[in-house]
């Protein structure tokens, strides 16, 4: 049996003296020991912020993870209740934790943007995702799918809303074609790329369920595969209305010019399509 939960003593004094919020990667084969964590963790109250269903890897090599839980304690005190509870810990194939701290999108911002998704639908409709899969041959890149991937998105016939969680890691520098750019990866990634991906999502008639900065390494990685093992950045969850809408990112006026500071900023990516359990 394997604790989800991290000791408390891993965090330094410095840091989360208040609240704490979890991101954890869990592989379950059995039905049972889920719906039993599930009921034993709701009934203790913890704050489940969310808890996806993983269905498969749209960047990486794997498809590994069954659950991905976000969850908020409200100290160390509480963490540590948890942590010592012996319903957190279960029979599981693997496990990875990180603590992370939410930067979600202001509400104001977002709900500007959706006035506008008439704009997006017309986009929509005048290109065809399937051109899209022209772009994606390169299958040993670790920031694109590969093309079997984006064919296998753009098939999905699930009607539920779709949650695409992705870990990202920044380069340090990034790195363009023309070498007169001289900028860091998060400048590149976060402060140019980013405003028109969130824009795109949101013409599209998505959202993002949560966004935050991972601090540190992993607290916990048990068996864990080699597309999520290591150091990340950042989580970003981002919210659709099906699935395959993530490939229409570049029917967005300015979305495929943005797509070169992704490029240039980005290291690695991990992309794991989901559908909300709570």
């Amino acid at each position: 049996m394997k604790n989800i939960f991290p000791d408390p003593s891993k965090f330094s004094d410095h840091e989360n003296t208040n609240k704490i919020v979890l991101l954890i990667f869990i592989k379950i084969t059995n039905p049972k020991v889920k719906e039993e964590l599930k009921s034993n963790l709701l009934t203790k109250k913890l704050n489940i912020i969310n808890w996806f269903d993983c269905h498969y890897t749209n960047i990486g090599k794997e498809d590994f993870w069954s659950d991905v839980l976000i969850v908020e304690f409200k100290d160390k005190i509480e963490l540590e209740k948890f942590y010592k509870n012996d319903s957190s810990r279960i029979y599981l194939k693997a496990v990875q934790v990180f603590n992370v701290l939410p930067k979600n999108l202001p509400r104001l911002f977002v709900n500007f943007l959706k006035l506008l998704r008439p704009i997006g639908y017309f986009f929509e409709l005048i290109k065809s995702s399937k051109t899209e899969l022209h772009n994606l041959s390169n299958s040993k890149s670790n920031i694109l799918p590969s093309k079997k991937q984006a064919e296998r998105l753009l098939n999905e016939k699930s009607t539920k809303k779709a949650y695409m969680i992705n870990l990202l890691e920044l380069k340090e520098m990034a790195q363009y074609k023309d070498k007169s750019i001289s900028i860091t990866g998060r400048e590149a990634y976060v402060e140019k790329y980013g405003p028109q991906a969130f824009k795109s999502v949101i013409l599209l008639g998505g959202d993002f369920a949560f966004n935050g900065r991972i601090i540190g390494d992993s607290l916990i990685e048990y068996n864990v595969p080699l597309d999520t093992k290591g150091k990340w950045q950042a989580v970003g969850i981002a919210e659709y209305t099906k699935a395959s809408k993530m490939l229409e990112l570049e029917k967005i006026p300015g979305y495929s010019k943005g797509l070169v500071h992704r490029e240039a900023g980005l290291k690695r990516n991990y992309n794991l399509y989901a559908t909300k359990n709570i």
